[in-house]
């Protein structure tokens, strides 16, 4: 599903009324049907109050306000402007309300409190998507009131005080129980903060035409269950474990074998048809009590312990073997293993995976990503992120999106941003946001989970963006089915393991 800018919806808006001969007045009536229909099934309140502001957004209430007083159901309107600010068809609609309707002007907090406080809903109609900056004045007041009534909200298009775009960083919000938003959902509402203050999303398609909601222009996408089915890759009865791809783990070392465990065993559980790790020669007997699924490959190395450059050769013919290899859980930052992975990313000729330490290799050897002729995808967090492009986690967190647009463009490497709302982009610039996971990925280990699932989708055919977006959202749709389970809190990497069976088998029911 696409995700839109403040502008890329006005455009939209644009296009369907001046072109397409659809009056903004009619988009304004479907807006508040949907609206006042959410109201009805959701809440069945028994006295709402739609609270104004003097926009567009306030035309969509005052159709609310119109429609639920039709119903039956006691209703009033609470205007945070002077209806004489009104323009356009938010004044036409106001002047459709009829007089049995109540509507009051306020000017203070007090008096807004009054107006809501014998009521069980309140419609947010106060401020749409074209909000600059902070909230402030007497509309963050009003605002912050209606946030500490105690009542439930549902917000019209996006709630008030929330700018559209990934730019918004927080203020001063209307905290929705519901939003419905019109069109398409704003980028500002599926990443964080955002995603904390809508509630639950209703999208009211107003019948805006199919070709622009669908617009190869907009280059932001929501990832939905549907489209993960659609990318997996068939089960045909007539196969065998090569028909599913083979592929190369190389993992591990010394104190942290079981980072190789966990990918090695969330590629077994991805579908793929053999994995073989490659690990540090005095490590394959820990690893061989964990892995019966799976094929290790002791390395000789200097230490036998950490692998580096003595490894280099094996590693090389062994790829003529797989379907795709991953980089980097668990391998450790000793100064042999990071030139020993430099080597590999310039030399290897499959497709690559690259995670964790395997990242930290590359901080100031970029150049090496863009001479790759094989797919390549990273998965950083912010930290690893901000490692690559030498600048801080916090600054990489204000702008995800745009981190991991530029960066996948800049290097010619898919990327995925991992955290709260993982960000996957691809070399043209095309970026997807995951709604899927929760706060128990938040985890050592969680990581090399992921990239196991990923590897092993890329074994099995499934092209690198589609690799990348559906690993992601089964990682995070497992983690979500072992946080129902037993609970966000004292769940564990290997919890989500054991659910992504559960999760490919759910997604078949889409």
């Amino acid at each position: 599903m696409k995700i839109v800018t403040a502008d890329e919806m006005r455009h939209i808006d644009r296009i369907t009324i001046e072109k397409r001969d659809i009056p903004g007045l009619t988009l304004m009536e479907r807006a508040g049907a949907a609206v006042a229909e959410v109201v009805q099934d959701y809440f069945e309140p028994t006295r709402v109050a739609v609270v104004t502001g003097k926009g567009n957004n306030a035309g969509d209430g005052f159709v609310v306000a119109r429609l639920l007083h039709e119903k039956g159901i006691p209703v009033q309107v609470v205007l945070l402007a002077n209806p004489d600010e009104l323009t356009g068809d938010a004044r036409e609609t106001y002047q459709l309300l009829p007089d049995s309707v109540s509507r009051q002007r306020v000017q203070d907090v007090q008096a807004l409190k009054e107006q809501i406080q014998d009521t069980d809903c309140l419609v947010d109609a106060i401020l749409g998507t074209g909000v600059k900056g902070l909230v402030t004045g007497f509309l963050a007041e009003a605002i912050t009131a209606i946030n500490e009534a105690g009542k439930r909200v549902v917000s019209v298009d996006i709630p008030s005080g929330m700018q559209a775009d990934e730019a918004w960083i927080g203020g001063v919000c209307i905290k929705a129980d519901h939003t419905v938003t019109m069109g398409l959902p704003k980028i500002s509402m599926v990443i964080h903060p955002g995603v904390g203050y809508t509630g639950r999303v209703t999208v009211a398609s107003l019948g805006f035409p199919s070709d622009l909601l669908h617009s190869k222009e907009i280059h932001s996408n929501l990832v939905t269950a549907d489209f993960v089915k659609r990318c997996l890759p068939p089960r045909p009865a007539n196969s065998n474990k090569k028909t599913f791809g083979y592929l190369l783990i190389v993992a591990g070392s010394l104190g942290m074998t079981g980072a190789a465990v966990l990918a090695a065993r969330a590629a077994a559980r991805s579908g793929a048809g053999l994995i073989y790790v490659a690990i540090p020669e005095k490590l394959n007997a820990i690893l061989e009590s964990h892995l019966i699924d799976e094929i290790t490959v002791p390395l000789s190395s200097s230490t036998g312990l950490f692998l580096d450059t003595k490894s280099l050769d094996r590693i090389l013919e062994f790829q003529e073997r797989v379907d795709a290899i991953t980089l980097g859980p668990g391998i450790g930052q000793e100064p042999g293993t990071q030139n020993l992975v430099r080597e590999l990313v310039a030399r290897l000729a499959k497709p690559l995976v690259i995670d964790a330490d395997g990242l930290n290799a590359l901080a100031g050897h970029l150049d090496l990503l863009n001479k790759r002729k094989h797919p390549t995808i990273l998965t950083p967090h912010p930290g690893e992120m901000a490692r690559l492009q030498n600048t801080t986690a916090a600054e990489v967190q204000g702008q995800r999106l745009h981190t991991a647009r530029s960066f996948a463009s800049q290097r010619n490497v898919h990327l995925i941003l991992k955290g709260a709302r993982s960000v996957i982009a691809d070399p043209s610039g095309e970026l997807y946001v995951n709604p899927t996971g929760n706060s128990g990925l938040a985890k050592g280990g969680s990581g090399d989970v992921l990239t196991g699932l990923l590897v092993g989708l890329l074994a099995q055919g499934v092209n690198p963006l589609e690799s990348a977006i559906c690993a992601t959202y089964i990682h995070g749709f497992a983690g979500d089915l072992a946080a129902r389970a037993i609970g966000e809190r004292a769940m564990i990497p290997s919890d989500m393991i054991s659910h992504i069976a559960s999760a490919f088998r759910a997604l078949q029911g889409f």
